[in-house]
Parts: structure tokens; sequence; C-alpha cells
């Protein structure tokens, strides 16, 4: 392609336009080749480091010299005050802090630790699938399924009613829009935190420790973390919790249901879905470019000098892409000998909920494609639309029939 540049100012605006059928922009890749330290500029306007191969990025995400706090005044976002703002909140946290926030919930997303959410989402899934086979045909999937399972299974995890969220819907979406004012998105982040401080206060009324938020409280009381830490975790835990998981839902389905012959397969065989769920997560990202970090001291990066207090992005579709480590990385393949583990990122901030992820997925797709195995696009797949706005990668709609 093309330099994406801006020849006048040598840097590239963002966000970037998505490849055919939610794959990765094409700039991506650009960057990878000519520009791997490439200087971007955010839809905010400041000016931020994208880094695209799998070394470089590794090195941002596990070196202590880049910071996750962006929680004092002027830090670089992407539009305004968004969640990266809010203090005390695990994913605003660097060790040890967030080592030891982490290890309150940590043992809720081990591996053992997720599957006492399986028969929950197992049940929303039958009751979402009940509902859409007694509803009309062909059926909007993001409607009827896709954004719907995540946030009934998140909110039944964290013991939370779910039209209490659903109030609160809008202003998750307004935190990851990119043509939201700075000052919609700060209303926003500030609504969500009003919404996890009534939580913890409904929850302290009645105090358990079954459930993530329940775990947090109780390490409040006993001192282990101060109010920040927990409000500010517990709005971490609404923001990642549900919205997340739409894209894997919505993209792995309509890049399976693109790719029939392994569908089938996993359908005729469903112990091939963990493979399939791995290509999925290799193959998609949530998000393009991944959410600043600020260099705390200079560093060096292949040619470029990445100065004390600047931002740097390091996109995880540049990890699973990097053609040095994933043959032919434009092909699906559920056959694969690799996984789909680096779109969980590396270093200390290596996704608390990926084990977690990997289970929903497995529960949703099996359970879809058991109950609609002649599941099919109501239309090409060249006139799905897509969002074109937000943070993460997904169909405004996906028509489908069966």
């Amino acid at each position: 392609m093309p330099s994406p540049l801006d020849q006048a100012q040598d840097i590239l605006s963002y966000p970037f336009a998505i490849g055919p059928l939610g794959t990765p922009p094409e700039t991506i890749a650009w960057a990878r080749k000519h520009r791997p330290v490439c200087p971007i500029s955010l839809p905010s306007g400041t000016r931020a480091w994208m880094v695209t191969n799998k070394d470089d990025i590794g090195l941002v995400l596990s070196d202590k010299r880049f910071s996750r706090d962006l929680t004092y005044a002027g830090a670089p976002r992407f539009v305004g005050e968004d969640f990266t703002a809010v203090p005390g909140g695990l994913f605003n946290l660097d060790p040890p802090d967030h080592t030891r926030v982490r290890r309150v919930i940590g043992h809720f997303y081990t591996r053992s630790g997720v599957e006492r959410f399986r028969p929950l989402v197992e049940r929303h899934a039958a009751q979402l699938l009940d509902a859409m086979a007694e509803g009309d045909n062909p059926a909007d999937l993001m409607q009827a399924y896709s954004t719907q399972l995540p946030l009934h299974s998140s909110c039944d995890m964290l013991q939370v009613p779910v039209d209490f969220r659903e109030q609160y819907l809008a202003y998750f979406h307004t935190q990851t829009n990119y043509q939201a004012t700075a000052e919609e998105v700060a209303q926003a982040t500030a609504k969500i935190l009003d919404f996890s401080r009534d939580i913890v206060a409904l929850k302290r009324r009645h105090p358990g420790l079954a459930d993530p938020i329940g775990a947090l409280i109780e390490a409040r009381r006993q001192g282990l973390i101060d109010e920040d830490e927990l409000v500010g975790t517990v709005c971490y835990l609404f923001v990642t919790g549900s919205e997340p998981l739409i894209p894997p839902l919505s993209t792995g389905v309509l890049t399976l249901l693109e790719h029939r012959a392994q569908l089938q397969q996993c359908i005729d065989d469903p112990t091939l879905w963990p493979k399939a769920i791995e290509e999925v997560l290799r193959y998609h990202h949530n998000g393009v470019l991944g959410l600043p970090r600020v260099a705390t001291e200079d560093v060096a990066l292949k040619d470029t000098v990445i100065r004390r207090g600047e931002a740097v992005c390091a996109t995880m579709l540049g990890v699973t892409w990097d053609p040095k480590y994933y043959r032919h990385p434009a092909k699906f393949d559920i056959h694969r000998s690799t996984d789909g583990t680096a779109t969980f990122g590396a270093g200390p901030h290596f996704c608390l909920g990926s084990a977690l992820v990997r289970m929903f997925l497995e529960v949703a797709y099996r359970m879809l494609f058991a109950r609609f195995p002649r599941l099919a696009l109501a239309v090409p797949a060249s006139e799905i639309p897509w969002e074109e706005n937000i943070l993460f990668i997904r169909p405004v709609s996906l028509p489908v029939a069966w």
C-alpha cells in the first residue's frame, strides 16, 4: 500500500480504516515493514508512538520503564478522561500495587476458577437461543445473542441486577467512542464511577466473598487495599467484564461462517472448538491500537529515542499478525500449531480474564452452532456494516438465518 503517513507532518492519524470483514488495518502491516516505531496522532490530538512487531511490543509491555499509570493531569488520552484516568483501578496501577490488588481477585479468573461460571454462561446462552428460535428468522445476531450474552453473564458473575447495569450501557459505549467529545467521555467516566460506588454501597449492606466485588470489599475492610483501589477496580470489572467479549463473539462467528468447512469440522467434532477459539483470538483483537503507556525515562527503541513522558501504543494485532512468528497470518486456520495467547498481552498486565474469555467463547460458539447447525449469513458478508468510531472492532449488525 502507498505510505499512509501525512507527508507534511510525518505522522499517522488514528483511527485507521479496518480491513475486510474486521481484519486488521493495512496500516499496521505497512508500519511494521516501514516504520516499526511510528509517530501517530490520537483522536485527542495527542502525539504518541506506535510499535507493531512482536519483539518491540513484548519489550514495551514488560519493561518497567513504560508505565500504565495515566491518572495524572495532562496524561495522554484517546479522546478525554476515560477509564485510564480512574485512580486506583487495576488497569492503571504499576507493580507492586498492581500485584497486590490483582492478588485479591486473581483466583476468580484462573483456569479452574472460571469453571464455576460455566453453568451460568450455559444457562444464559440457552435462554437467549430459545428466544432467538422463537423469534424472527432471519434475525440480527448482535441483538439476539452477541451483545446480550456477555452482559447477562457478567452481571450474574458480579452479582449485579442486569436492569441496574443496563441504565449505564450508553456510558460504557461513550468511553470508547472516538467521535464523542472530551466532555462527554469525562461525564461518562464520572457516571460509571458513581455506578461503581453505588454497587459497592449496595454490596456492603449484603457482604459476601462469593464474587470478585465481594472479595474486594472484604480486602478493603482488612486494609489490604484503599478506597480508590476498591472503587477503581470495581469500575475496571464493569468496563472490561462484558463489552470486550462482544467483538470476538461477533467477529468470530462471522469468520467461522465465512470458513464453512472449518466450522463444519467443529460442529462434527466439538473437541475442535478450543482450537477454533485460539485462531479467532489470534485473527481478531478487540482493539486496534492498544491503550497508551508512558515512558518514565528515555528509552532507545530501534533507531528512535522515546523520551520520558511520551506515550507508546502497542497494537496486539501487530503481534498476532507478525509474519516472523505467524506464517501466513492473513490465513484463518484452526489447525495452526500456535495459539492466541499473545492477543492477551504480556508482562504484569497480561489479561486477567484470558481464561474467562476462552471458557465464555467455547460455551457461546458450541451452543450456538449446536442449536443452529445451518446458521448462515442472511446478507452478503460485504454488506455487513461495521462500527467505525469505537475502540473495539465489531459489526453494527450481523443478520443471520437458519
